[in-house]
């Protein structure tokens, strides 16, 4: 298959509402070529070429490529999606900075590291700017770890909160989030 029709065929997949890392696994299984597979998944997603090779060449990428044999399509499919490969990075405005600003000072008062795969996932939110789902996902933490800050994660939680726009299950973990801010005041 010609690298543009491998590039149609996976924007057509995407926009069938095809989850990246299931598309790069279709086309592996189509063609048997790993590496064109997943960047015809980036290109079709809107990635640039050069970015796309860039983040192919990375050693996480080159160690899912070789890691991986036949019948492993899924498995490099999402190695590649936990590493970054399929996400489309977004610049925010200065109101969007600001809420991930404080989603990021949430994150420090949380403690010595989040769990990792939350960790990942919420960077993959934090470079897409999917906001809203890094909140949902920060306010539903049930408590920061013993060196974490409780009083600084659920206010910086309250004051992001105040910042994104309704909807998308915002305003309950709104709530969530200034019932946790009560319980733990600052000192």
């Amino acid at each position: 298959m010609d690298p543009d029709t491998l590039v149609d065929r996976a924007r057509d997949a995407l926009h069938a509402g095809g989850e990246e890392a299931d598309v790069c696994a279709g086309l592996v299984r189509a063609t048997g070529d790993p590496r064109a597979a997943a960047l015809a998944t980036c290109l079709a997603l809107g990635i640039t070429r050069t970015e796309a090779e860039r983040r192919l060449a990375t050693e996480e990428a080159a160690g899912a490529f070789d890691g991986t044999g036949p019948g492993g399509e899924e498995v490099l499919a999402l190695l590649l999606q936990a590493g970054g490969v399929f996400v489309v990075d977004r610049r925010l405005d200065a109101h969007e900075q600001r809420i991930r600003d404080l989603l990021g000072a949430a994150c420090t008062a949380y403690g010595a590291g989040l769990p990792s795969g939350f960790a990942v996932s919420l960077s993959r939110w934090f470079r897409a700017g999917e906001l809203a789902r890094a909140y949902r996902g920060l306010a539903s933490r049930q408590r920061v770890r013993d060196d974490g800050d409780p009083a600084a994660y659920w206010s910086a939680l309250v004051a992001a909160g105040e910042l994104l726009p309704e909807g998308d299950g915002i305003e309950e973990a709104r709530e969530r989030c200034r019932r946790m801010a009560e319980r733990h005041p600052a000192p």
